[in-house]
């Protein structure tokens, strides 16, 4: 018995160990997902010029510090490399495609899904065909659901799940997109919804739930929730450090407590957006990478 005793206990001290190590190595990436636009752009211009590798594998770097996982938003200016440059650092890539009012943007676009998907499957873990392009008024939904169809089609025979991202409203108004995706890829952002910072995290579980309720059968992710650092305030909601703070450390609480799967927007202050004001500062680091609060 004594021999079984301490073998158990034995037992117990290593699993306590790998324990330890684990929690350790997943200490510094405590964010699930991170949208990701380069950092260091501080102008619509600077944006078209594109990205070198060094640049975007320096970001990547830094930003695997904090997150195991990044959401793209297109494969324009040299972001199609990142998925093999996010291979290198261990990290996946929730992998997005830009569509818009321009269709042969949207089909240059879509003709690069299937290399990239083939050449990183196990980096590649999900695709977002478009983002607000409903809300924006680029494209119906409608049209959204051929280029999903699309998608499915040129993803045949790979196990990626698909989804559009767009806000919880136009998912509500728009069931039909529904039944075209795998999983249902919804904006949350209560600063938009003119929500004060200390009441977020209670409405957009509100919203979630509505959104289940709604939806049943399919899985959700938060595809962007956050909050900006500065810029004007929305009705009762304010931009400030202090609040992006409370929300994301409220939200991520939740999102462990509620099992959400999430991503939040966003990875880097983006300069360039200038003219949106509370847009440009939603990033949980500034544009130079530096974190704005210890999350």
């Amino acid at each position: 018995m004594r021999r079984i005793a301490r073998l158990i206990f034995r037992i117990c001290v290593a699993a306590t160990a790998v324990s330890a190590l684990a929690a350790a190595d997943a200490g510094p990436r405590g964010i699930m997902s991170l949208s990701y636009n380069p950092s260091g752009t501080d102008s619509e211009a600077q944006m078209q010029k594109g990205f070198s590798e060094a640049d975007l594998r320096a970001d990547l770097r830094r930003l695997a510090a904090h997150t195991g996982r990044i959401r793209t938003y297109s494969l324009e200016f040299g972001l199609d490399r990142v998925p093999a440059l996010a291979r290198e650092l261990g990290l996946k890539v929730s992998l997005g495609i830009w569509l818009g009012s321009d269709r042969a943007k949207n089909r240059a676009e879509m003709a690069k899904i299937a290399q990239l998907v083939a050449g990183y499957p196990a980096t590649i873990d999900r695709l977002f065909v478009g983002n607000e392009t409903i809300v924006r008024g680029d494209l119906a939904a409608g049209d959204v659901i051929i280029y999903l169809r699309e998608a499915r089609r040129l993803l045949a025979g790979r196990n990626i799940p698909i989804s559009t991202a767009e806000p919880w409203h136009i998912w509500l108004k728009h069931p039909e997109l529904a039944v075209e995706v795998d999983f249902i890829g919804a904006h949350l952002l209560p600063f938009w919804d003119g929500v004060p910072a200390a009441a977020a995290a209670s409405y957009l579980a509100h919203r979630f739930d509505e959104l289940r309720t709604a939806l049943p059968g399919k899985k959700i992710m938060i595809a962007e929730t956050g909050w900006p650092s500065k810029g004007a305030p929305h009705q009762a909601a304010t931009a400030s450090v202090e609040a992006q703070a409370s929300f994301v450390k409220q939200f991520m609480r939740q999102a462990a407590d509620r099992g959400y799967d999430y991503n939040i927007a966003e990875a880097f202050d983006q300069p360039w957006k200038a003219p949106q004001e509370a847009g440009t500062f939603w990033g949980v680091l500034d544009n130079s990478g530096k974190a704005k609060f210890d999350f």
